[in-house]
């Protein structure tokens, strides 16, 4: 009689360690399964870039809209045109365009850390500017994952920027100085009102060759 219970916990104790091991195996199936699944998503968000001005640090990439991509362009015809006397203020205008196209156009982005219009930013200032644009009170906070391409979420998408207003005004703050930067005042078009900004007001400032956003307010 205690042979046979013996006999029938050890059975007992044998299954219940298979169904251990099979929901192990599961689990673990699930969780290999999962993390392909995520690297393949990663593997398919890495960004195309299609043009580059190697001597500025700016491109274009697959996920820019085609009006970025017209005013991308205009700057690259601009930056290897022989200079003129209004260079830069042209310069100016297209850098600030370029920059709100593509930084209130966050139904081309894939998610929250996909700030856009960063590569116009002052190079010593992206990072925060990057935290800024996505801390709770920034703009692109809610902005959800879409990585898949199954985002439902309504977004911005800019149709166009004017520049309605632009100046050469002394700037002086925090270390960087320019007694001709310049101050630009623009407006915004979307192509549905979802109640974003529609204006931005920039200030840019002279860095070397290169013409750069220090303020956007």
């Amino acid at each position: 009689m205690k042979k046979n219970k013996k006999v029938k916990y050890d059975n007992v104790l044998l299954v219940t360690s298979i169904s251990i091991f099979v929901v192990f195996l599961l689990i673990t199936g699930f969780m290999v399964g999962k993390l392909i699944k995520d690297l393949k998503g990663n593997k398919g968000s890495n960004v195309e870039v299609v043009d580059k001005m190697d001597d500025f640090g700016y491109q274009l990439t697959g996920n820019n809209t085609d009006y970025f991509k017209s005013l991308y362009y205009d700057l690259k015809d601009l930056l290897n045109a022989t200079k003129k006397e209004n260079f830069d203020e042209e310069y100016a205008k297209l850098v600030s365009r370029l920059f709100v196209a593509d930084f209130y156009d966050l139904n081309s982005k894939l998610d929250k850390t996909d700030v856009g219009g960063v590569q116009f930013i002052w190079n010593d200032k992206r990072e925060s500017f990057k935290d800024f644009a996505t801390d709770s009170k920034g703009i692109y906070y809610y902005v959800e994952n879409n990585v898949y391409g199954k985002r439902k979420q309504d977004l911005p998408s800019v149709k166009k920027v004017e520049v309605e207003t632009i100046e050469t005004t002394a700037y002086s703050k925090e270390g960087y100085q320019d007694s001709s930067a310049y101050r630009v005042v623009l407006s915004i078009q979307y192509q549905r009102d979802l109640g974003y900004p529609e204006k931005c007001e920039l200030i840019l400032l002279h860095n070397k060759d290169k013409i750069e956003i220090i303020e956007v307010k």
